[in-house]
């Protein structure tokens, strides 16, 4: 189903096509004469594979828009998702100078040194909560019982929400991971309900403000006016559906793959640097999040195909990071890779992921401690449940893990 000199290519992230063989049509696409093809899927899309050109565009805002305009007023962008979500995410479905403006807010929350020491600490407090509670079982689920209330509760606490009610939210930004717009599945009333509870946050913070990321985006100016209910709503939204789901999922890879390579694991807590690195390789082979799409805002020549003003253009991150250009041996991992943290998982441009540093941190304190305190795990590689669709998160429902009662270090324990 080729548009004019559109080289084809049957390419559907959120079919059960592509959990199964995304590996292999990457390979196949990075062996064509560019790597770049047309999907006729959800109204056709270009689907980019090149490490190169991935960034290029993704630096490139005034070529390739990340805007949702649902209603036609700014050119009619479709937003960074395919398909579209129902209404914008403002956050990252905006263009300078505006997105500019609205990640300011959110920076000193992701960034600063005081703030990650901070998030750090409570982090490990739920993590070792969660260790204690299945230590002594026998076994776990490592999804449900030990990363997602770790890496949910860590998000929701620097939101500001109540964590009382931690489990709903967790629920809806899972479920919102492996389903699209319009599936009988997808969580539409699910959020539907949290975005009203964040309007009502924002209101509250507006009377009583904590110091919390809520209260200063209820505070919070752009382009010298406050930002509405409506952004602030979308900026909480996308911390949720977008943050702690996708820091579980990489975590999980590099656990799997480390209970088969246990020579790694002494290496590893004696080395911080040798830590550090083999996290942006397992991010680089592992990534957790799939792509990103951009809009033309004209035409534009890339690898000897002509896109048109109007197509929308897919970032296939998950490919890029495989480019046999950038990185030798691509599929293999190598964690003291050299070009590792070239890897594109957290995008590239003004869209980079504000909450890069926040996820590193997690998976690096979230390695340490499993390695120390559960260090006979033993994960049930036939009983792992993988997301039916990795349209948005290359994820996992269930990872069962097996444990020795009475042999994990305690919490704080010398090692």
């Amino acid at each position: 189903m080729t548009q004019g000199s559109k080289p084809p290519i049957d390419f559907d992230h959120h079919s059960a096509v592509y959990v199964e063989g995304w590996e292999a049509m990457a390979d196949d696409l990075h062996r064509s004469p560019a790597p770049l093809a047309w999907s006729p899927h959800y109204g056709g899309f270009w689907v980019l594979a090149s490490w190169a050109q991935c960034k290029a565009v993704a630096e490139d805002w005034q070529t390739f828009s990340s805007d949702n305009d649902p209603e036609g007023v700014r050119g009619g962008g479709k937003g960074v998702m395919v398909p579209p979500q129902p209404y914008p995410l403002v956050l990252s479905e905006s263009d300078p100078p505006l997105s500019v403006e609205r990640r300011r807010i959110e920076n000193p929350f992701f960034a600063m040194p005081k703030a990650l020491k901070e998030w750090e600490s409570i982090a490990q407090d739920h993590l070792d909560e969660a260790i204690d509670d299945v230590m002594h079982k026998g076994q776990a689920d490592l999804v449900d019982e030990i990363v997602i209330p770790t890496t949910a509760r860590t998000t929701l606490r620097i939101l500001g929400f109540d964590l009382d009610n931690w489990q709903d939210a967790a629920l809806s930004a899972h479920r919102f991971s492996f389903t699209k717009a319009g599936d009988p599945d997808y969580p539409a009333a699910e959020m539907a309900r949290l975005r009203e509870s964040f309007r009502s946050m924002l209101r509250d913070r507006r009377e009583t403000p904590r110091g919390d990321l809520v209260s200063a985006l209820a505070s919070g100016m752009v382009q010298g006016r406050p930002l509405s209910d409506d952004e602030g709503e979308s900026m909480m939204s996308a911390l949720v559906f977008g943050g702690f789901d996708t820091t579980a999922t990489a975590l999980l890879h590099a656990l799997i793959w480390l209970d088969t390579h246990r020579d790694e694991h002494a290496r590893l807590l004696a080395s911080a640097g040798y830590m550090a690195n083999a996290i942006e390789e397992f991010l680089r082979v592992y990534p957790p999040a799939t792509g990103v799409a951009r809009n033309l805002t004209r035409d534009v020549e890339l690898l000897g195909h002509t896109l048109r003003k109007g197509e929308r253009i897919y970032l296939w991150y998950a490919a890029a990071n495989r480019d046999p250009t950038k990185f030798e041996r691509p599929r293999d991992v190598q964690l003291d890779r050299a070009n590792a943290r070239d890897h594109l998982s957290f995008s590239a441009g003004g869209h980079r992921c504000l909450g890069l540093s926040l996820a590193k941190l997690e998976i690096r304190m979230a390695l340490s401690t499993i390695l120390k305190r559960l260090p006979d795990y033993r994960i049930d590689h036939g009983a792992i449940v993988r997301y039916p669709s990795y349209g948005i998160v290359y994820g996992m429902a269930h990872v069962p893990v097996y444990l020795t009662p009475g042999s994990p270090v305690a919490a704080g324990s010398p090692t």
